[in-house]
């Protein structure tokens, strides 16, 4: 089972990843490119993942198409902008036109329980992303890279868009991994063996296991059926833990 907390995931430094791309964003050359950033930060901040500073670049580049998979960073400032050869340039949100009104009135809105966990389920992603290395997903799976660097979040095929691909680092196995999300069982069962069908003909060695993976907050007896039907493909069930804590006295809080 997958647990995660929302909103407790420890800092590695005194500033969250979000803050210090403003530091890297002000300091990086132009035009520049992902890999730009996540030499900067391996310079300066090491223990910050690539993936993790990939996945903040998309974030908070205002133009790029995947930027609203990143609910949390997407109503962040942007920090970039791609050029149309690609390139990243720095964000000017006056010229661009896309400059926010700092005294937007903010409403207050009430969400009963399920509501609320269906609010958090939207940041599933985001989170999974950004802990890849943390997760607990029963096997060592690393976020499959192709020889040009593109990386296996959102990657496009021929038959739609998988929400991670990933590398079993142990014996080199492909695993498709797809969030349920809300959906029919049959159609994300669907979904992963149609994804697997194309990463065995199209990116495995012939001699390459493909597996699937699906993330869902429970396994309904649907889904259990339907799964049970595709060879290696199997489910994570996640727990959605919100706590509040009590901050220490004024002394131990940073400023």
């Amino acid at each position: 089972m997958i647990r995660y907390n929302i909103g407790v995931v420890a800092q590695l430094y005194d500033r969250p990843v979000a803050e210090l791309m403003k530091e890297a964003a002000a300091d990086i050359s132009y035009p520049a490119r992902p890999g730009d950033v996540v030499a900067w930060f391996a310079e300066r901040y090491p223990e910050v993942k690539s993936t993790t500073v990939r996945a903040h670049v998309t974030g908070l580049t205002e133009n790029d198409r995947s930027r609203h998979h990143y609910a949390g960073l997407a109503r962040r400032e942007p920090l970039f902008i791609r050029s149309r050869d690609g390139a990243l340039m720095p964000f000017d949100a006056y010229a661009t036109g896309h400059a926010e009104d700092d005294d937007a009135e903010v409403h207050d809105v009430e969400v009963d329980e399920a509501e609320l966990e269906f609010a958090l389920e939207a940041y599933l992603e985001e989170f999974l992303l950004t802990n890849f290395d943390r997760i607990d997903w029963g096997r060592p799976l690393q976020l499959w890279e192709s020889d040009t660097g593109e990386l296996g979040h959102q990657y496009v095929t021929d038959v739609g868009r998988l929400d991670f691909l990933c590398r079993d680092t142990a014996d080199e196995t492909l695993v498709v991994v797809e969030l349920k999300r809300g959906r029919p069982s049959d159609r994300v069962v669907g979904q992963a063996a149609r994804y697997m069908g194309w990463v065995r003909a199209n990116l495995a060695r012939p001699d390459q296991r493909v597996d699937g993976l699906i993330v869902a907050h429970e396994q309904e007896s649907r889904l259990a059926y339907a799964v049970a039907a595709v060879p290696d493909l199997s489910v994570l069930t996640y727990q959605i833990d919100f706590r509040l804590f009590a901050p220490g006295p004024p002394d131990t809080v940073t400023p």
